[in-house]
């Protein structure tokens, strides 16, 4: 179930089923993949929809051969951990996944890359991370400077996989054309 260029806002909008159940919003950005993986990430992925799903590849242009692709979804199951930990086996992806509830509440965020390996943020509606009381706790507990507690802070919130993703987030697009993609 391919919903093309559809906004998250809108897949959150219309994202309660006509059966009445509440659904997730989800949101899937594989910002570079080398070809020979292209076809194992297709089967994993009709295997956790349970459905073949439609993947349209085009050329990443910030690393040569590789290649990139989105996807959006909504379903009634939970599937972002399960894509973020199938994906992630594979150490050249970099990706990002996203899930949101449609009632409101805390979503989550996904984001891998070969250097630094896979980051869980919880996230509030809104899309900002939000980092909860335990584990600023431990944060606090397990900082003797302020260096380290910079340190323990930047890495729950996923600063370093922010700046080496955004590169990528600028470059999903046709040559030439610079698109800002914030998921």
């Amino acid at each position: 179930m391919v919903l093309g260029d559809t906004t998250v806002s809108s897949l959150l909008s219309g994202s309660v089923q006509q059966s009445g159940f509440p659904s997730l919003a989800g949101d899937l950005r594989i910002y570079s993949a080398p070809k020979a993986l292209l076809r194992h990430i297709q089967w994993s992925l009709n295997e956790i929809f349970g459905y073949p799903v439609e993947l349209t590849w085009e050329a990443q242009h910030l690393a040569p051969g590789a290649l990139a692709t989105q996807l959006q979804w909504r379903e009634l199951k939970p599937v972002a951990s399960k894509i973020a930990s199938t994906l992630k086996s594979w150490h050249y992806l970099r990706f990002e996944v996203r899930e949101f509830s449609s009632i409101g509440g805390e979503g989550v965020l996904y984001r891998c890359t070969p250097e630094l390996g896979l980051h869980q943020a919880v996230t509030a509606s809104t899309g900002d991370v939000m980092v909860h009381e335990n584990r600023l706790m431990t944060a606090l507990e397990n900082s003797r400077s302020y260096e380290a507690l910079r340190d323990n802070l930047s890495g729950a919130l996923g600063i370093a996989w922010d700046l080496e993703l955004e590169s990528y987030r600028r470059g999903v697009g046709s040559e030439g054309e610079i698109r800002v993609v914030n998921i």
